[in-house]
């Protein structure tokens, strides 16, 4: 059995722990910085968000086995699922604990979004509701297609683009 980085694959008779390694490591070159920036969008600020990065590639590396049989889910989208999965189970701790989360404004800017116009898009999309929220970051911030959307958040694809429309009509209101 192989898997396929790009142009090169792993074999998965080699040691596991370098086969496992080294695939880990190719992800997190790849997909590194969307995963860092879905993880600020759910996470709300950059410390948090290293940390959820931190623990979704952690979580990769220890459950890669669980990768290997789904040829029907591109690695990236089930990168962006336990990222995504990741990210809710650690606010759900921190709801426990801390309440509600805010944005400050240093993590915005952290983005790169310099201009006001961008700062307002950027909290209206962080104000929708969590399920629009992630499809239109994931369809329009970090371009996956639909399906991809669909796989990653476990739904069907009509669902993903009703929800795309719905969250473009809540932003421009």
């Amino acid at each position: 059995m192989e898997l396929t980085l790009g142009s090169s694959a792993v074999r998965s008779d080699e040691t596991v722990t370098c086969s496992t390694s080294a695939v880990v490591s190719a992800w997190y070159d790849r997909y590194g910085t969307d995963v860092l920036r879905l993880c600020y969008m759910y996470m709300r600020n950059r410390s948090d968000a290293e940390d959820a990065l931190q623990e979704t590639f952690l979580k990769i590396w220890r459950k890669l086995d669980c990768y290997e049989g789904r040829n029907h889910c591109t690695a990236r989208s089930w990168i962006m699922k336990v990222a995504r999965n990741t990210c809710m189970d650690l606010l759900r701790k921190s709801w426990r604990v801390h309440g509600e989360l805010s944005v400050a404004d240093e993590d915005l800017a952290a983005l790169g979004k310099s201009t006001r116009e961008d700062r307002e898009l950027i909290l209206d999309v962080m104000n929708l509701p969590e399920k629009y929220r992630s499809v239109i970051l994931m369809v329009c911030w970090y371009g996956m297609t639909i399906r991809e959307a669909a796989e990653t958040l476990q739904t069907s694809q009509s669902s993903v683009h009703r929800r795309l429309e719905k969250a473009r009509a809540m932003i421009q209101d």
